[in-house]
């Protein structure tokens, strides 16, 4: 069985995440004057539990923007890797499996 793997199409998916990661950043950035400013809503929305219902909810936002780009991040590194592991490129530009399993640990992850 033979087969053929397109490491130029891995390189051109790993840019897609690439990319994908920094939107996500740009909108962690945009997003960062909200998070957690439920008292904004005033006093009354506060005695009815809304200020720690939207404290919560953007908290949990924020913390999925952040494991989306440690994830984005990743699949680029790895996508990458697997292209010049194929290409039996300069084994400087390959990382081990064990070095790209460093790159994402799930301790880092903010949710499960």
């Amino acid at each position: 069985m033979n087969f053929q793997v397109e490491s130029e199409n891995l390189r051109s998916q790993a840019k897609i995440w690439a990319g994908r990661k920094d939107h996500v950043d740009k909108v962690k950035v945009n997003l960062a004057d909200t998070i957690g400013q439920g008292s904004a809503f005033g006093k009354m929305a506060g005695s009815a539990g809304v200020t720690g219902m939207y404290d919560d909810w953007t908290r949990a936002i924020d913390n999925c923007l952040a494991d989306a780009s440690y994830s984005f991040s990743y699949l680029d590194a790895g996508l990458r890797s697997t292209a010049d592991g194929y290409d039996d490129s300069d084994a400087t530009t390959a990382l081990s499996m064990a070095e790209l399993d460093t790159r994402i640990e799930e301790g880092k992850y903010h949710r499960d």
